[in-house]
């Protein structure tokens, strides 16, 4: 799922560019955000200490941050080169605020990492509530945020692009993780294969239709709704024919660099639109910018994913050992 999110962001920004569109790509985010939540449900039920859940959050999110914003002031530095109408400020402040993930404007698509970052507290308190009085309390924090959704002071409480609408899809996620929703053997799987397929097309469907549309309040409750189905069906028991092509090799590959590509694909497209010898806005354009944004980040993404994210994260697994004086 993370493979599709991350070549449908690219997707969706390459049609952005070709042109004029509502659609912003905030579908996948979701998905992401969703997947988040349900992945590190699993790993606060393995270990609940919320100081190694922030060391794990902070390697797992930084380095890959940090290495992008730096490459990005590097090659302004070096070639004026930028992303968006007009250069951000490069100034060392401004450069270390997008590093740590307090603003986002070197790189705009990053503003999704701030809220990860806001997410963390929220995912600790509800896995929190969760073990100590169940779901009906956290299922009251998501309908609390689900209703924040649609205040726009509270959508716009961070500077910049940064959107805390869909934040309630991490807690959502987790939910379907911690709460026994997902079942765990045939036995317990509530819906027959048959059904199961007419519902998983159903949320391709509807997660397709409200993608394309101006993104509100209500499409994300939609797409985190969709996508809570679909991590539901894929995590289940049984694999379903229609869910198979999550399992193809070349998808796994880019769930595996989702990350350093979502980071980098952006740049990829923009030096795709300085490549690229025409300037018409066709669908023919947004098929080319796709191709060749996907041709230009898939090996940066992996050398980040090798290099700069593995490394960390194994760093941020280690226990801290103090050794007797």
């Amino acid at each position: 799922m993370r493979g599709y999110a991350a070549l449908s962001v690219l997707a969706f920004h390459a049609c952005a560019l070709s042109w004029d569109t509502i659609a912003t790509g905030m579908a996948p985010v979701v998905v992401f955000f969703a997947l988040s939540g349900f992945l590190l449900a699993r790993s606060l039920d393995r270990d609940p200490d919320p100081f190694t859940f922030v060391r794990h959050r902070l390697f797992r999110l930084l380095p890959a941050a940090i290495a992008t914003v730096l490459l990005l002031a590097l090659a302004h530095q070096s070639f004026g080169f930028y992303m968006g109408s007009s250069p951000p400020s490069f100034d060392p402040l401004n450069v270390i605020l997008n590093a740590l993930l307090i603003k986002s404007d070197i790189n705009g698509v990053m503003w999704s990492l701030t809220v990860e970052c806001v997410a963390v507290p929220a995912i600790l308190m509800s896995h929190a509530l969760l073990r100590r009085y169940g779901t009906t309390a956290v299922w009251i924090l998501v309908a609390i945020l689900v209703a924040l959704s649609f205040w726009g002071p509270y959508v716009h409480l961070l500077d910049g692009a940064t959107n805390l609408a869909p934040l309630y899809a991490f807690v959502v996620g987790l939910l379907m993780q911690s709460s026994g929703t997902v079942p765990t053997d045939a036995s317990q799987s509530r819906l027959r294969p048959s059904l199961a397929t007419v519902v998983a097309c159903a949320a391709f469907a509807v997660m397709f239709m409200v993608a394309v549309r101006k993104q509100t309040a209500v499409t994300i409750a939609f797409e985190t709704l969709c996508a809570s189905v679909l991590i539901c069906l894929a995590a289940g028991p049984r694999t379903l024919a229609v869910l198979r092509p999550f399992d193809l090799d070349v998808v796994r590959f880019y769930g595996r660099i989702s990350y350093s590509f979502y980071l980098l694909h952006m740049i990829g497209l923009a030096l795709a639109v300085r490549l690229l010898p025409f300037d018409q806005q066709s669908v023919v354009r947004a098929a080319i910018l796709f191709a060749a944004g996907v041709l230009i980040t898939t090996p940066a993404a992996w050398l980040m994913w090798r290099f700069v994210e593995v490394p960390f994260i194994e760093v941020g697994r280690r226990r801290m050992v103090t050794k007797p004086a």
